[in-house]
């Protein structure tokens, strides 16, 4: 009895029609570089942490973090750079995300940064305003909302990249909600 996995037919599987975008067969996973890559941020992730820990400098924290995204950032553009060749409407789709990834954490880390600086201004700032008024000045929330954005649009642009890499990219597209958030759903076959 073949319950699928890496021998599978892909168009006909053993459970009925797939639901995912990933393939969370255990059988199907290979260990290649990017286990090392993930290895490495995960390990430079903890140093930064423990460090942290002992020293309690803001600024320490805002640069390490600032240099695993910048990290992820770069080896993001370099798998987009050898899409660029074979599948045009991927790429855009690639560069779109990347672009509003890059913007979420941008704009994130800019106003992490101006309400450490300016913590003790802001705080008189939400003192003299109306109640209603004060959250829209609390910089640090919309630190989180926007790293939140560029970690979740990261995972989908990984998502769509891996279905560039394994060439099955155009049964699926990019929808998005609220004009803004990207999100993989599988394509109407127009023939």
């Amino acid at each position: 009895m073949d319950f699928g996995g890496p021998l599978a037919v892909p168009d006909k599987p053993y459970w009925g029609q797939a639901t995912s975008t990933i393939d969370w067969c255990e059988a199907d996973v290979k260990v290649g570089t990017d286990i090392y890559v993930a290895l490495a941020l995960f390990g430079y992730s903890a140093v930064v942490t423990l460090v942290y820990v002992q020293i309690r400098k803001p600024v320490f924290h805002q640069v390490a973090y600032g240099l695993e995204v910048a990290i992820v950032l770069v080896r993001s553009m370099l798998h987009q750079i050898e899409v660029r060749k074979t599948n045009a409407r991927a790429y855009s789709e690639l560069v779109q995300m990347f672009w509003l990834g890059v913007g979420a954490f941008g704009v994130a880390f800019v106003l992490w940064n101006i309400d450490n600086i300016f913590c003790a201004n802001l705080r008189t700032l939400r003192a003299v305003l109306p109640a209603p008024l004060g959250p829209l000045f609390q910089l640090h929330a919309y630190w989180h909302i926007g790293t939140a954005l560029g970690c979740y649009v990261s995972i989908v642009y990984q998502q769509y990249l891996r279905l560039v890499k394994l060439g099955t990219v155009d049964r699926f597209c990019i929808r998005r909600l609220a004009i803004v958030v990207p999100y993989i759903d599988r394509c109407e076959k127009t023939e």
